[in-house]
């Protein structure tokens, strides 16, 4: 189980170093999403997962790509005005 899960984090750390090399997230913001993410990889993991665990997951990804819009909207609007 914890194989998987680290295989799993592994294939999203490109992701994460291109939303700090942008500058859309700082490096504690970063540690903040993996340490999220590997607690719901676990639960997922689990022998019988709960359909709760699956939706929560859901939800945090959804707030983060929403979050992650914003800041790249922002930051290009940003880049126009100077």
């Amino acid at each position: 189980m914890a194989d998987e899960v680290r295989k799993q984090m592994e294939s999203m750390v490109p992701e994460l170093e291109d939303l700090q090399e942008r500058e859309l997230m700082n490096a504690r913001e970063i540690r903040m999403v993996v340490k999220q993410r590997r607690e719901f990889e676990y639960l997922l993991k689990r022998r019988s997962p709960r359909k709760v665990d699956f939706l929560r997951y859901i939800a945090f990804e959804l707030n983060f790509e929403s979050l992650r819009q914003k800041r790249k909207a922002r930051l290009k609007q940003a880049s126009k005005g100077v």
